[in-house]
């Protein structure tokens, strides 16, 4: 397993957890990853994740919570993560993912949600625009006025 700064990342997040006073339980409380699962980081245990995707979304959220780089973290780890026996884990020989970087999911919420808020917005402020402009033209443009057998036609010039 690759190593940095001479500790293996399930010490690195072992310590970094302790170092801010977190139990186990509480790490699980807030990033509802399993016991046995955080437990499996800290001791770098790879083998024990069903796959890469999901030793990867702990490794983030648990770094998340411990205010660490996930990138620096994966990159630790390594393409071939073996198990605590020493046994290579089956599931690391997909090649799509030999540059992939932890990306956060909110890029949906900073991003394309506002923009598409602000584009409903202006297109109801558009619409609501051209209602009243119909409206205007059809109430009250044209009244004609009947009286002594001269027909006035009043209104607005459009």
């Amino acid at each position: 397993m690759a190593e940095a700064n001479g500790r293996t990342v399930g010490e690195l997040l072992r310590a970094k957890r302790e170092e801010k006073k977190l139990t186990v339980a509480q790490v699980h409380a807030e990033t509802k990853i399993s016991v046995e699962m955080i437990e499996a980081l800290e001791d770098d245990d790879y083998s024990s994740f069903p796959s890469e995707l999901h030793l990867k979304g702990f490794l983030r959220n648990y770094a998340q919570l411990l205010e660490l780089d996930a990138n620096i973290l994966w990159s630790s780890v390594g393409r071939r993560a073996p198990s605590a026996d020493g046994a290579a884990t089956v599931w690391d020989d997909e090649e799509t993912l030999h540059e992939e970087k932890l990306s956060s999911p909110r890029l949906f919420q900073r991003v394309v949600l506002p923009v598409l808020i602000l584009v409903i917005i202006v297109l109801g402020v558009l619409l609501v625009r051209e209602n009243r402009k119909v409206r205007n033209l059809t109430t009250g443009a044209v009244a004609p006025i009947v009286g002594d057998g001269v027909t006035l036609v009043v209104g607005r010039q459009v």
